[in-house]
């Protein structure tokens, strides 16, 4: 199950957050987007693979209790 996890965090220096956040601007996408954009060719590079498929969590769900 989803008990087996690993938590891993970056913390993007000033400069860079304000230039990838005024890139999504551009694109009229949301800096969420970029970043899911970055880990997907992450994953797409170490796994050799030309498609890929990741989850994200919202509001908390992987607080919830089981059901």
């Amino acid at each position: 199950g989803g008990r087996d996890l690993e938590e891993a965090s970056v913390i993007l220096p000033a400069e860079l957050d304000l230039r990838l956040r005024a890139q999504a601007r551009q694109a009229g996408v949301s800096a969420a987007s970029l970043m899911h954009l970055a880990w997907a060719r992450v994953l797409g590079s170490v796994s050799a693979r030309d498609q890929v498929v990741f989850g994200t969590v919202l509001l908390g769900r992987m607080q919830a209790g089981e059901g």
